[in-house]
C-alpha cells in the first residue's frame, strides 16, 4: 500500500474487516511502498485537484469507502507536498515501536488525509492519531525524526517493490509460498473466502 494511493485508502475498510476478523489467527504486516518519493513526489496542483474530483468518486462507489468534504477542500492547497516519505516513515516507526498498532496505525494515517483533509507532512497530524490509539508521543517523535528510522522506511521501500508493482495488493504467506489474495480491489467476502480456503479456518 501507499499512504497517497487513493485505491488503497479505498481498501482501507476492508483492510480494517480483516484485521479485526482474523487478527487473533494471521499475524498482519504492512509495507509502503514508496509510489512518491523524491524526484517523483509533487505539490498539489488544479490539474491534479480535476483529476482526483472525478476519479475518487469512482473508488468510493467501487469500494464504498466514502471520502471527506475536507479532503475535497485540501486537494485545492497548491502549497501542499505530496510525499509518501513521511506518511510511510510514520507507519514503519509505529511498526517499529508497537507492531500490534501498525494496521489500526496506518488507516488512520489514510483517514487522516482521505476524510478528515489533514497534511501528512505534519508532525501533529500524527500525534492526533497517536491521542487516538493510546501511543506515547514522545516516543514516537523520538524515532519518527531519527536517522536509523528514514534507513528502515527506504528499506521497506525496497521490500515492498519486491512484492508488488500496483497497489494496494494483499498477499498472503503460508509455508513459505506467496499467494496473491488482492492486486486492485477485491470485495471483503471474495478475500475471506480465498483466506479461509488458504488457511483451512472453515
Amino acid at each position: 500500500m501507499d499512504p497517497l494511493c487513493g485505491w488503497c485508502y479505498g481498501n482501507s475498510t476492508n483492510t480494517q474487516k480483516l484485521y479485526e476478523k482474523y487478527k487473533n489467527l494471521i499475524d498482519f504486516e504492512i509495507l509502503p511502498a514508496g509510489m512518491w518519493i523524491g524526484t517523483n513526489a509533487r505539490k498539489q496542483s488544479k490539474q491534479m485537484a480535476q483529476f482526483i474530483k472525478k476519479h475518487d468518486p469512482q473508488v468510493q462507489q467501487t469500494t464504498g469507502t466514502e471520502f471527506g468534504k475536507a479532503y475535497f477542500e485540501f486537494i485545492e492547497n497548491e502549497n501542499i507536498i505530496l510525499d509518501s516519505e513521511v506518511p510511510s516513515r510514520a507507519i514503519v516507526s509505529v511498526k517499529k515501536l508497537w507492531v500490534s498498532q501498525s494496521i489500526p496505525f496506518a488507516i488512520e494515517v489514510q483517514k487522516a488525509r482521505y476524510w478528515y483533509g489533514k497534511d501528512l507532512n505534519s508532525d501533529e497530524t500524527y500525534l492526533s492519531i497517536c491521542d487516538t490509539l493510546g501511543l506515547d508521543k514522545v516516543d514516537f517523535l523520538k524515532t519518527f525524526h531519527s536517522e536509523t528510522i528514514k534507513k528502515e522506511t527506504q528499506e521497506t521501500f525496497v521490500l515492498a517493490q519486491q512484492y508488488a508493482s500496483s497497489y494496494p495488493t494483499l498477499l498472503a504467506e503460508k509455508e513459505r509460498k506467496i499467494y496473491i489474495l488482492e492486486q486492485g480491489y477485491a470485495s471483503f467476502e471474495t478475500i475471506t473466502k480465498q483466506i479461509d480456503l488458504l488457511y483451512l479456518l472453515n
